[in-house]
């Protein structure tokens, strides 16, 4: 799957999994020590960052250019959005947003 995928795709997966793997590290890292570390923390902030900017560009690039024509890869993405269904894990809501690229697929 990743073979045919255009290269902003695979940067925005890359952000993602960044983001998701700095957050899990900081999780780990403040369950051993006990104490607040701000390095995967911070990497965890800019990797969001980078992810939301990344998807915003590509959305506005796409309906203005039509590329990248493989956009609706990115809304399996969405599928962590019903994390937000958990009490405690609201954040993750806006993520149900993603799914509305699946209809980008039959656009072409």
């Amino acid at each position: 799957m990743m073979a045919n995928m255009s290269k902003r795709i695979k940067i925005i997966y890359t952000a993602f999994l960044s983001a998701f793997a700095s957050f899990f590290a900081h999780n780990m890292v403040y369950n051993m020590l006990k104490i607040e570390e701000w390095f995967f923390f911070g990497l965890f902030f800019i990797t969001v960052a980078a992810f939301i900017m990344l998807m915003l560009y590509s959305i506005m690039e796409f309906v203005i250019d039509r590329e990248p024509a493989d956009l609706w890869r990115v809304g399996f993405l969405g599928w962590f959005g019903l994390l937000g269904m958990i009490p405690g894990f609201t954040f993750l809501f806006g993520l149900f947003a993603l799914f509305g690229l699946f209809g980008l697929k039959d656009y072409f």
